[in-house]
């Protein structure tokens, strides 16, 4: 199954694409480069940041079937796998020891099911809450992600936060320095989308040699 963050799709809560009067629709994605994934800690001493570019986990071109059912959206495509590895960061410590808790090499992603959006009562509303499963280590935890979305014509922004405990997952947090620094063991997922989202019938009229 291709890798998708679902997550971004939440845009149709807003778009009018899938709404009370349809149940399903094909549409078409572009995922803008400067996309990125972020996961921010602390420690007693030091805050750090992980990041890496949506390219490594999200295709940048996507046709996708969303269907809507009780106040719920499923996704045609709907899990995304995130390579462990492909995380930078300028505090290198953090990095390795980042690495390190999540035992890269013996799990060397991690693992987003997306089961469903829950779509909100009011249509003005721009908040979605996205129903996932969430895997690291081989322990999967179900989790609720809050997306906010910010919309101009085709074009979304999309804000994906959420402050999870690495114990979930039965991991500790890493102490150096013979116990001098210590890290939290809260850290927050923060997922920022751009993207251009439309039918997908129109966006290939607007390709060069598209339907007329």
């Amino acid at each position: 199954m291709k890798a998708l963050f679902s997550f971004l799709l939440a845009g149709f809560l807003t778009s009018g694409v899938v709404n009370a009067q349809t149940s399903s629709a094909v549409i078409a994605v572009d995922v803008n480069k400067n996309s990125s994934l972020s996961i921010n800690g602390s420690s007693n001493i030091v805050n750090f940041t992980l990041t890496q570019s949506s390219e490594n986990f999200i295709q940048k071109n996507m046709i996708i079937t969303a269907s809507q059912s009780n106040k719920k959206l499923y996704l045609s495509e709907n899990r995304l796998t995130v390579p462990v590895k492909s995380f930078t960061s300028s505090n290198k410590m953090a990095l390795r020891d980042f690495y390190k808790l999540l035992k890269s090499d013996e799990y060397p992603t991690m693992d987003i099911q997306l089961n469903y959006i829950d779509l909100p009562e009011s249509s003005n509303s721009n908040t979605g809450m996205a129903v996932v499963d969430v895997t690291i280590t081989g322990v999967t935890k179900k989790y609720q992600f809050p997306i906010k979305t910010e919309k101009n014509g085709t074009r979304y922004i999309f804000d994906v936060e959420k402050h999870i405990n690495i114990r979930d997952f039965g991991l500790k947090p890493p102490v150096q320095m013979m116990g001098m620094l210590k890290v939290d063991e809260m850290i927050n997922i923060n997922l920022n989308m751009i993207c251009n989202i439309q039918p997908a019938e129109s966006a290939q009229l607007n390709v060069p040699g598209g339907s007329e």
